[in-house]
């Protein structure tokens, strides 16, 4: 047999080389992308959770307000980026029964807050009128833009919540006691 010889030249081992660089940053290239959107969808999941856990609590706390059978009102209040109410749903205090709940929106943090207090008809703090500090509170969520919740005493029941430029509308349970009062009152 002849004196063949077995091996690669020099420049079939530069093409392989090259070909598995190329090969390698195209899976880099897919992978990259595919990181890329996983990470961006698991922000607007997380995004999309936060708003519906800070809803549901909103909507739990409000459907459960308690109206007061003597000035007959809800005893809720809303003044620009505070929102408060007496409910039978606390988030804190689990067991307390009734408590004040106070939501703060910080616009130069983009953040929203929340305290509870147990002693809601306490004198030093009327529940229509409690501002606590920052500080003193609890941030329920961050990042967001915009958040506002109205409510009018006069015009009706409806408790209605802006968030992240989404408008939502509550109607607390007890709203039809606040309804058959005004019918008795009416009937007088």
């Amino acid at each position: 047999m002849g004196n063949k010889r077995q091996g690669f030249t020099l420049f079939e081992l530069i093409v392989a080389i090259l070909v598995l660089a190329m090969v390698s940053v195209m899976l880099y290239s897919v992978l990259n992308v595919g990181i890329k959107f996983s990470a961006q969808g698991n922000r607007r999941l997380l995004a999309m959770e936060r708003e519906y856990g800070l809803l549901n609590l909103l909507k739990s706390q409000i459907s459960s307000a308690v109206y007061n059978y003597n000035t007959k009102k809800l005893l809720i209040s809303s003044d620009g980026d505070i929102f408060r109410l007496v409910t039978r749903n606390p988030y804190i205090f689990e067991n307390a029964g009734i408590v004040l709940a106070v939501y703060r929106y910080n616009s130069s943090e983009q953040a929203i807050y929340y305290t509870e207090k147990r002693d809601y008809y306490n004198v030093d703090y009327p529940y229509d009128k409690y501002v606590p500090d920052f500080d003193k509170m609890t941030v329920l969520a961050r990042g967001v833009d915009s958040f506002t919740v109205t409510y009018d005493q006069d015009t009706g029941p409806e408790v209605d919540i802006t968030y992240e430029g989404q408008n939502y509308s509550i109607v607390p349970k007890c709203a039809d006691a606040r309804a058959l009062s005004k019918l008795q009152e009416n009937a007088e």
